[in-house]
């Protein structure tokens, strides 16, 4: 079933391609933003929060440049044992992106929009026994693809929903399947105030809010 699903998704990438130009719906994709992110997983509250700074730059009508870079701070893990003393855990991740879409209009009012991204996360992790203390620091590659649409709900109103698929280069996984739906509402050209979820078959979901200056 998952194979299926990632072949569809890379034909939907593909097929677009063939597609002609179409003329401008009111959808821009040249905007820089800030977010506030919380990180869940099922069964647990937040594991991971902090802000991301993002942005997209739209070209020749189809096409799109987009990267992100964020500071992730997860839960801190102490506890104390009497035999071996107090233990302390405090892991952080800075996660960048940098990716490539292309869009074409399916109407007046959407596109159909699909995308690939290379994902690098810097991790470091500061571990303390009592008064001995070391620092952990590792890192990750990620390859990321999605489809989908984003349409103008209401003049000022924009949603996007789509299917997507990562996988990490240095594992030997499955990879994982996430849906992301996100909303913009727009105060002006310029100003709007965003949100959006990706829920994951790995049980991590990512929420986000923020605001978007548009250009």
């Amino acid at each position: 079933m998952k194979k299926n699903l990632i072949a569809l998704a890379l034909a939907a990438i593909v097929a677009p391609m063939a597609a002609q130009a179409t003329q401008s719906n009111g959808i821009g994709y040249t905007y820089l933003q800030l977010d506030y992110v919380n990180i869940t997983q099922a069964g647990n509250a937040g594991v991971a929060q902090g802000g991301m700074l993002s942005g997209s730059y739209g070209f020749h009508d189809n096409f799109q440049v987009f990267g992100s870079y964020s500071a992730l701070n997860f839960n801190k893990v102490s506890a104390y044992d009497p035999v071996f003393g107090h233990f302390y855990w405090d892991p952080k991740v800075k996660p960048w992106t940098l990716g490539f879409g292309y869009a074409f209009s399916i109407g007046s009012r959407a596109d159909w929009v699909s995308q690939v991204a290379y994902q690098h996360d810097k991790n470091s992790n500061h571990m303390c026994l009592d008064d001995y203390c070391i620092r952990y620091n590792a890192s990750n590659n990620f390859w990321t693809v999605n489809t989908g649409v984003m349409g103008r709900i209401t003049d000022k109103l924009t949603g996007n929903a789509y299917i997507g698929y990562d996988h990490a280069s240095t594992s030997g996984g499955s990879g994982n399947l996430f849906g992301q739906f996100g909303l913009v509402y727009s105060f002006n050209p310029m100003w709007a105030v965003e949100g959006g979820v990706r829920v994951s078959n790995d049980t991590n979901d990512i929420v986000n809010l923020g605001v978007r200056a548009s250009f």
